[in-house]
């Protein structure tokens, strides 16, 4: 059993992980979910006539606007709505004539899909750019090496899988890989799974080469550094030259 001073602790936390606050004499919930940019998810409660409406008061869509996804956001959001059994009318994600008892249920239902919508859409614009940073690697290697040297979207086998990078670099029988690095830890692990273990197979049977995107926003660098060469996008084409 809990003892006392524990339980007060226990209480304060969950407090600071959401509260209510008053806006213009509008109640609000301010959730513990975080959008990608780290702003908090923030539900607004309302009376109606068959009961209450909960809603994120168009909070997903100024995020979305705010990265420059607006263009994706709303058929995004569509699919958010529908995935959490709520709605959306392109401006707000809310749920409608909602009965005391279920105020909860809805309040997560609606955070969740606010959340959600936004995440998604900055994975679809970092997907697109990672695509256009591609092109920009690819030039570079057509321009750096010989033609006929440089594979795109090359699979390479390493001790437990073959892989996919962005680019194959073949000349004499030690090939480089090029993978792009976004930002994003999900990005630089899946990077790191790649590099070790093609690694595993014999750290001088190929050149490893990341490529990160914006360098000092890139989270585990360092680590990233021990599987590979790091080499920026916006680094001179010597510098891919020489990398391989």
């Amino acid at each position: 059993m809990l003892d006392a001073s524990t339980q007060t602790v226990a209480k304060e936390v969950a407090q600071a992980l959401a509260f209510a606050k008053e806006t213009n004499g509008v109640p609000m919930v301010v959730t513990p979910l975080l959008y990608p940019g780290g702003g908090r998810v923030v539900l607004r409660i309302e009376q109606s006539s068959e009961g209450y409406i909960i809603s994120d008061f168009g909070s997903a869509r100024r995020e979305a606007d705010l990265m420059g996804g607006s263009h994706l956001f709303n058929q995004i959001a569509r699919k958010a709505a529908d995935r959490f059994a709520v709605r959306y009318d392109s401006y707000m994600i809310f749920d409608m004539e909602i009965p005391r008892e279920a105020l909860v249920t809805a309040a997560i239902a609606v955070g969740n899909a606010s959340k959600y919508a936004v995440e998604a859409t900055a994975d679809a614009l970092s997907e697109r750019r990672a695509s256009d940073q591609r092109s920009i690697l690819w030039d570079i290697l057509k321009s750096s090496f010989p033609s006929g040297a440089v594979h795109k979207s090359e699979k390479f086998s390493g001790r437990s899988d073959a892989w996919e990078f962005d680019a194959v670099v073949q000349i004499d029988e030690r090939p480089a890989l090029f993978e792009i690095v976004t930002p994003y830890p999900a990005s630089v692990n899946s990077a790191i799974a790649k590099f070790l273990d093609v690694k595993d197979i014999g750290a001088e049977k190929t050149i490893r080469v990341a490529v990160p995107t914006m360098p000092e926003r890139t989270p585990h660098l360092t680590l990233l550094g021990r599987t590979a060469r790091i080499i920026s996008l916006d680094a001179p084409q010597d510098a891919f030259r020489l990398a391989a």
